[in-house]
């Protein structure tokens, strides 16, 4: 029973070091573009001004030099403000 005692707060920091290691940021919170037809999400978080104005991006090395409009959620219905007047260039 006293290794018992002893052995519990051990196991007990191990296991929240272990845990803090195991966690995953959720998948559902970036920035979202229609690209090519398809929900595209970006690596990287643009759209942050203060402005009102609707967020539009352009993938460096696009050939099309499309401009893209950014979305908040996967299903591509909520337009994320925060833009200025020239899109975003991403270095994807």
């Amino acid at each position: 029973m006293k290794k018992f005692k002893f052995l519990m707060p051990m196991m007990a920091f191990v296991m929240a070091i272990g845990m803090a290691f195991a966690t995953q940021p959720n998948s559902d919170t970036g920035l979202w573009v229609l690209r090519n037809g398809v929900p595209y999400q970006l690596k990287t978080n643009t759209c942050q001004s203060n402005e009102q104005t609707e967020c539009y991006v352009k993938f460096f090395g696009d050939p099309t030099h499309a401009v893209y409009r950014v979305f908040e959620d996967q299903g591509l219905s909520v337009p994320k403000k925060g833009g200025v007047l020239i899109p975003y260039v991403i270095m994807d």
